[in-house]
């Protein structure tokens, strides 16, 4: 998914499933303490973004390593590859010709 360094939750410093009131309680709080830092704030932007856009967040919740579930540098490596190979898998597409009427 991801092209967060770290999970928009991380980044956030939230739990995995947060609702939206505290997405954006802890963007609001992240971001008053970022003023001086645009590149920061950017990436707050997009993790505040991402967790509002439900396709998004359910990437995010499946990336998310879970806590205590992997030392931080082994969860790092896998994570690194399964962003790997997920960017090699095509997009499953159906034929257009099987939507075509059947000829008589």
């Amino acid at each position: 998914m991801s092209m967060f360094g770290n999970s928009p939750y991380e980044v956030l410093g939230l739990e995995v499933g947060a609702s939206r009131a505290d997405v954006l309680a802890a963007y609001q709080q992240c971001s008053k303490a970022a003023r001086r830092d645009r590149e920061l704030r950017d990436r707050l932007s997009r993790a505040r973004n991402a967790l509002s856009r439900p396709g998004e967040r359910r990437v995010a919740e499946l990336l998310t390593p879970l806590p205590g579930a992997l030392p931080s540098d082994a969860s790092g490596a896998l994570l690194a590859e399964a962003r790997r190979h997920m960017s090699r898998v095509a997009p499953l597409m159906p034929d257009p010709a099987s939507f075509a009427p059947p000829s008589d």
